[in-house]
């Protein structure tokens, strides 16, 4: 390996390492309260955050991997929180319309998966290019197939992709509502009308962009 593509792999890794910490003390900004969101019918740790954000650094870092346009630091934890808000929510809408998810249907599709990518070996960097923690691939595989089980019940067979995502939107929006989703203060507030996070000024103002 050349001098210089040493040089850019550790650098590459030095500022994968440093998302990492400004990562870790974002998230032990919360150690008052243990839940990263909370909802009606169930809650998401801040441990199970860390766990994703963790595991996405590790495979970037193991892979020398940068995504394109890759989150890091605040932005991945609010990108990841939103992701894992939202599973929640699809899971929670399989549930009243009587969608049940079959364990042989998800194995196969992430057979597929792994198949398109080129093999087992080739996930790690396939995974890492998608900021998708291995130990979530299966609950990503089930949303997506919630997704499509969910489209006969919202929408008619000759409705366009298009159609479809308005209405899943504004079903997923309804569930969020009912289920009043409420953020720790320390990642922003959910907006249930777009499903989104609305981040904070960690910095309640002390810092301001001179270009404005």
């Amino acid at each position: 390996m050349s001098l210089e593509k040493n040089m850019k792999l550790r650098k590459i890794k030095a500022l994968q390492i440093g998302g990492l910490l400004i990562v870790g003390a974002i998230l032990a900004g919360c150690a008052n309260s243990s839940s990263a969101v909370s909802m009606k019918h169930g809650s998401i740790s801040i441990s199970n955050l860390q766990s994703t954000i963790n595991a996405i650094t590790a495979e970037r870092i193991a892979t020398n991997t940068t995504p394109e346009n890759a989150l890091t630091g605040a932005d991945l934890v609010r990108a990841q929180l939103r992701l894992k808000i939202i599973s929640f929510l699809l899971h929670r809408g399989a549930s009243e319309k009587g969608i049940t998810l079959n364990p042989a249907e998800v194995a196969a599709n992430r057979a597929k998966i792994v198949a398109q990518v080129g093999g087992e070996t080739a996930m790690p960097a396939a995974l890492a290019n998608a900021s998708i923690a291995a130990s979530d691939l299966d609950r990503y595989i089930e949303d997506i197939i919630i997704q499509g089980s969910l489209r006969t019940k919202l929408v008619a067979p000759t409705a366009t992709d298009q159609d479809f995502s308005i209405a899943l939107q504004k079903y997923v929006s309804e569930i969020g509502a009912r289920e009043k989703v409420k953020l720790n203060p320390r990642y922003g507030t959910w907006v249930a009308a777009t499903s989104d996070i609305n981040p904070i000024d960690a910095t309640n103002g002390a810092v301001t962009d001179p270009a404005k």
